[in-house]
């Protein structure tokens, strides 16, 4: 007796890969118009004339300890009060605000200091994380 074996006919699958590669540039085209550019601000060197004085005047101090309360020099301060020292001691050009925070502060509360400080006049506030 003779077996026959019957092969089943495989077919092979193909897949279509055009749409993919149509969504894939759609997608990227997204992307691009999408993406917002950063322009960053880099240092230029500026030439100064020799008349220019320059002004070493130190930054004002706020410390924010984790008690959460506000301090210049020692002594607490209020809210309300950052604006008005701030104006005060620019006595014309901007001052340099420096706000020294301590562990255990609140954050919120050196965004407030700051955007006070800004109200104020400063020209830059700079966080500085102090340690224990």
């Amino acid at each position: 007796m003779i077996v026959k074996r019957h092969s089943p006919k495989t077919e092979e699958a193909e897949i279509n890969v055009s749409p993919l590669i149509d969504m894939v540039f759609i997608l990227l085209i997204f992307f691009i118009v999408a993406t917002s550019f950063v322009n960053e601000i880099g240092i230029s060197p500026k030439h100064k004339d020799s008349t220019q004085t320059i002004s070493d005047s130190p930054p004002l101090s706020f410390e924010l300890p984790g008690s959460g309360r506000i301090t210049r020099n020692g002594s607490l301060i209020q809210l309300a009060e950052i604006a008005p020292i701030v104006r005060t001691a620019s006595s014309g050009e901007s001052q340099s605000v420096l706000v020294k925070v301590y562990p255990g502060a609140r954050a919120g509360l050196a965004t407030q200091v700051m955007d006070r400080a800004l109200l104020g006049g400063a020209k830059a506030v700079k966080l500085t994380p102090m340690a224990r």
